[in-house]
């Protein structure tokens, strides 16, 4: 342990730890740095806000959970994460995990996945940020995480590219890979809830392959101004 900590910080001075939302400097075991952990905490929602403010979507997931707001240092570090850093998800892997604990404090799910990426842009980002988050979140909370439920389709298309209208019939690349999950409760990860296109889609498969509830978590609900 010893050597690994003194590698890590002989590493640090050479390539320093850096903070994904604002780039200081930071310790070389830290995630994130104090101001921007800060701002995170005056970005705080509760999980069913995002419903609140969109009471027309008839959403087919049976709770949400998140941590913040898609602003500031949040919306900085999930763009972050897009470019392939990881500093930033694995620090809300675990607040996220609190917040799932808060939205199902008696029964956590049987399981975590992850709104899924296709190989050409895992390779195009060096990593799938979801994917990460669902890791962390479930390393926190105990439980096991399944990669191979939901499957993207290819498409050059970026869905927040795309016009309110559009988004949900892009959402169809989503489909499930067959893997039953008959009676499971199951968790779905993602960085940023906008409109609930994808998640919606994302949640109507995993139903469709068998799943009795579904929950969504995100980093960030994006909240109508």
């Amino acid at each position: 342990m010893k050597h690994t900590k003194a590698g890590a910080f002989l590493l640090d001075l050479l390539w320093p730890n850096r903070c994904d939302c604002c780039l200081r400097r930071i310790p070389y075991d830290a995630l994130i740095c104090t101001e921007c952990a800060h701002e995170l905490n005056t970005l705080r929602v509760s999980n069913g806000d995002w419903q609140t403010c969109n009471p027309e979507v008839q959403v087919p997931w049976d709770g949400a959970a998140a941590v913040c707001k898609y602003a500031g240092a949040a919306k900085k570090g999930i763009l972050a994460a897009k470019d392939g850093r990881c500093g930033f998800v694995r620090f809300m892997g675990t607040e996220l995990a609190a917040a799932v604990r808060e939205l199902l404090p008696e029964q956590l799910p049987d399981l975590i996945t992850w709104v899924p990426v296709t190989k050409r842009r895992r390779l195009e980002q060096g990593c799938a940020h979801a994917e990460r988050l669902a890791k962390a979140c479930a390393e926190t909370l105990g439980i096991p995480a399944a990669g191979n439920l939901l499957a993207e389709q290819s498409g050059k298309i970026r869905q927040h590219e795309l016009p309110k209208e559009l988004r949900k019939v892009y959402a169809n690349r989503f489909t499930h890979t067959g893997v039953r999950l008959d009676g499971k409760t199951v968790l779905l990860c993602d960085d940023v809830l906008t409109t609930g296109s994808t998640l919606i889609r994302c949640t109507e498969q995993l139903r469709e392959a068998g799943a009795d509830k579904v929950y969504i978590a995100v980093i960030a609900y994006r909240m109508r101004e």
